[in-house]
């Protein structure tokens, strides 16, 4: 599948998630509820379980802790990485480097950004089934996404 195709499957998911916290479908003390902000890695495990099970594409989860001149901006960051070492990041733009990225996605290449962060790791995603809240924040997606 082209970059193309899996930037339009991504930014359509966050669209869902934003329909649905805009719509105010997430539970006030649900981290999805301040989406993109706190809650990348529960985005990712939603966004990795939708590309499995509607598209077949397997990927895992990238995690590293984003440090820039000014302490308070330290976070840990989380993001979807493909078979092919492609990476798909749907809550981008809460970073400044990103800002540019008015649809908050990022599909590609792993860049400078992505480098730079300390404590890189990859992992297994975690299967939203075996959490309710999660299971609940992705029926909760599904009922906004448009296809």
């Amino acid at each position: 599948m082209r970059n193309q195709d899996i930037y339009d499957i991504a930014e359509t998911f966050r669209a869902a998630i934003l329909e649905a916290k805009y719509n105010r479908k997430f539970d006030r003390s649900d981290r999805m509820s301040n989406f993109p902000g706190g809650c990348c890695d529960d985005s990712c495990d939603l966004l990795a379980y939708y590309l499995f099970t509607t598209y077949d594409i397997n990927t895992k989860q990238g995690n590293g802790i984003y440090r820039d001149n000014n302490p308070n901006n330290t976070t840990n960051h989380a993001w979807l990485v493909m078979d092919d070492g492609t990476i798909i990041d749907i809550t981008i733009n809460q970073f400044e480097f990103f800002s540019k990225y008015a649809e908050g996605v990022y599909v590609g290449k792993e860049n400078s950004f992505y480098k730079h962060l300390e404590d890189y790791r990859i992992y297994e995603n975690y299967d939203i089934m075996q959490d309710a809240r999660l299971w609940n924040d992705y029926q909760i997606i599904m009922s906004s996404i448009v296809r």
